[in-house]
């Protein structure tokens, strides 16, 4: 696919729909022809959590355009296919979409799905470590515009090893052991990946009713808007045991 463009969103607060940073990187025959980043007034404001992850206050959102008001200016971006590096950014759009009545149909792919596809053999297939393993140059991460950017190069990179773009299966019990495996690959769980899962079991109900106390003990965790070491802890066990039981 050599026309497409890859977004990211940073969010204010655990609401998914909570979009205060918007990028995207246009790639026309191959070639990344423009990368641009928005700042957007945040539905239900700034928590503390994750203004820490990205640095966004209320101070730099106060007098931006809501993702409604956005979105004219920056509409043609939906026209195209998606990308982005992770589950999440789908997520949060179809949110906003639905909170601002927005009638939006897109393709969505998945880099770092298709990253484990093409490198099985990675030690995991974060940003940062496909940013390495290609040698792109380095970015901020959790800048919306620059992993909108890395995440293009990505893209690019993974479609010369194989031209394989998108998941072999559309099951959703092989995408909810995909999504785990993720989490797992570096032994880590930071806040997105928490909130993705969540928001990936509410989204898939029969799933979540086989998974029902992973749905409780997620959402218990993540009540106060925050993630600590030992609740990572938890979180890590119990999604380990899930991938076990799934084999």
């Amino acid at each position: 696919m050599r026309d497409f463009i890859a977004i990211d969103f940073e969010t204010a607060n655990p609401q998914r729909d909570s979009a205060c940073a918007i990028g995207y990187a246009k790639v026309s025959n191959g070639e990344i022809i423009e990368s641009n980043g928005h700042l957007i007034k945040p539905i239900g404001g700034h928590a503390p959590f994750q203004t820490k992850i990205h640095g966004i206050k209320e101070e730099h959102t106060r007098d931006k355009p809501e993702f409604g008001e956005l979105f004219p200016s920056i509409e043609y971006i939906f026209s195209y296919p998606l990308v982005a590096h992770s589950l999440f950014d789908k997520q949060v759009l179809y949110a906003l979409a639905d909170h601002f009545n927005l009638r939006l149909e897109f393709e969505y792919f998945d880099t770092s799905t298709i990253a484990k596809d093409c490198l099985p053999n990675l030690k995991n297939h974060k940003l940062k470590t496909l940013s390495e393993h290609f040698q792109l140059p380095s970015f901020k991460h959790h800048d919306a515009a620059e992993d909108a950017l890395t995440c293009a190069n990505i893209f690019l990179k993974l479609q010369g090893l194989n031209n394989k773009t998108q998941m072999d299966s559309n099951d959703d019990r092989a995408e909810f052991k995909g999504l785990i495996e993720g989490i797992l690959a570096d032994d880590e769980v930071n806040y997105k990946e928490a909130y993705q899962l969540l928001y990936w079991l509410e989204d898939h109900k029969d799933i979540a009713h086989t998974h029902a106390q992973l749905l409780k003990t997620t959402k218990d965790l993540l009540a106060d808007d925050y993630l600590n070491d030992q609740e990572t802890e938890i979180l890590k066990i119990m999604l380990g045991t899930t991938l076990k039981n799934m084999a």
